[in-house]
């Protein structure tokens, strides 16, 4: 009889063992599964970045677009501004020359021009 308590002893405590380390294995699944789960996320995460690096990508590459639009008119109306200033003084110019010949013909005939 002492052989058989103590078979049934070892085997308490091998059927101990073997339920401890279906905790701990039940455990390790648990971990695993939060471990794929937070790998879920940070994928369904990296996902949407890429998606809104693309869209801002798309919005740069238009806006580049109305950058290089608004550099040339900008080139363009400079151009513009400075034939405007050159016109203005050969303009101011004119009516100097033709003030001083009104003048220059007044004085010398001392008369108006008709």
């Amino acid at each position: 009889m002492a052989e058989s308590g103590s078979i049934d002893h070892k085997l308490g405590v091998v059927i101990g063992k073997l339920d401890g380390i279906e905790g701990r294995l039940d455990r390790q699944d648990e971990s695993r599964a939060v471990l794929h789960k937070r790998m879920d996320d940070l994928v369904l995460r990296q996902t949407h970045m890429e998606a809104d690096v693309s869209s801002l990508k798309n919005k740069v590459e238009g806006m580049e677009k109305v950058t290089v639009e608004v550099t040339t008119l900008r080139t363009k109306a400079e151009g513009a501004g400075t034939l405007g200033r050159w016109l203005i003084r050969v303009g101011i110019g004119v009516v100097t020359l033709a003030g001083w010949l009104l003048g220059a013909y007044t004085w010398l005939t001392g008369r108006p021009p008709p």
